[in-house]
């Protein structure tokens, strides 16, 4: 005997359209911070020597003053690198756990 298997199209949901355009800033940011963590020790100034010697104009007109911004911050509150390290080791646990890799 056949079984009814539903159709594709009756699984789909219709959702009005969002711009996502207001994210990229943040998804853009958020990877800064891992890049800052990952690749220089959490040390803004050395990314900024890095982009002086290295970098292309683009670096130098939207990472910089984002670094220059960050610095600030750090002497502020020198206990944002532990913040930051803390939650980008969450968002990758999360993505760990749902691979099996956790």
């Amino acid at each position: 005997m056949l079984k009814a298997v539903p159709r594709p199209e009756e699984d789909i949901q219709v959702y009005d359209w969002i711009s996502n355009q207001q994210f990229i800033g943040i998804a853009e940011n958020f990877a800064r911070i891992q890049i800052l963590l990952t690749l220089f020790d959490g040390l803004p100034e050395k990314w900024i020597q890095f982009i002086r010697a290295y970098g292309s104009p683009e670096e130098r007109l939207r990472d910089i003053p984002f670094l220059e911004e960050l610095k600030k911050r750090m002497e502020a509150d020198p206990e944002i690198v532990q913040d930051m390290r803390r939650i980008v080791g969450e968002v990758s646990n999360l993505f760990a756990r749902r691979s099996g890799n956790a």
